[in-house]
């Protein structure tokens, strides 16, 4: 049986802002909570993560696991080439066809809103900062209010620090 990941006395306001961004507030529909967090956990690469996301928002339904894989899977892409050329002056690419991108419309997500509410999670994780503007600006374009955009990068956030206790309980308190 895994056991979840385990906050330490040290780490109880990440333990309640994880709980309070994913059950306590309303800013994002369910749906979106979920997206958020499941994106998040999975770009953080840490399978216990996973399972706790799992446990507390539940499983995705198919439409939204595919708009997900497609957020995943083109941030995996875009969040390394767009976050590198911000620091070289080449003029060739830089844009998605260049990366042999289908334009977005031709994927035809479920769920425009909540796949760009994963992909502000993958880009944050990831540090692909270009793309992270990006997709905020068009959550913001699409009607999304600050207050859910913020929930949603909390949401990232508390994922994340959940990535932190699991790994260091795992290496520091294991000696």
């Amino acid at each position: 049986m895994s056991t979840f990941v385990q906050f330490p006395d040290e780490s109880e306001d990440q333990r309640l802002l994880l709980k309070s961004v994913l059950i306590g507030e309303n800013h994002l529909p369910s749906s979106a909570i979920r997206m958020v967090a499941w994106s998040a956990a999975l770009a953080c690469r840490d399978s216990e993560v996973v399972k706790q996301v799992q446990f507390i928002v539940g499983e995705l339904c198919k439409e939204a696991k595919r708009d997900m894989q497609y957020a995943m899977s083109r941030m995996s892409v875009t969040n390394p080439y767009f976050f590198s050329r911000q620091f070289v002056d080449i003029h060739a690419g830089g844009d998605l066809p260049s990366l042999k991108f289908r334009p977005f419309a031709d994927i035809a997500v479920d769920n425009e809103v909540n796949y760009h509410y994963a992909c502000i999670a993958v880009s944050m994780v990831n540090g692909g900062y270009a793309c992270f503007k990006s997709h905020t600006m068009s959550l913001k374009a699409l009607g999304e209010s600050d207050t859910a955009i913020d929930q949603a990068m909390r949401i990232t956030a508390a994922v994340m620090a959940a990535r932190q206790v699991h790994f260091n309980s795992q290496t520091l308190f294991q000696h």
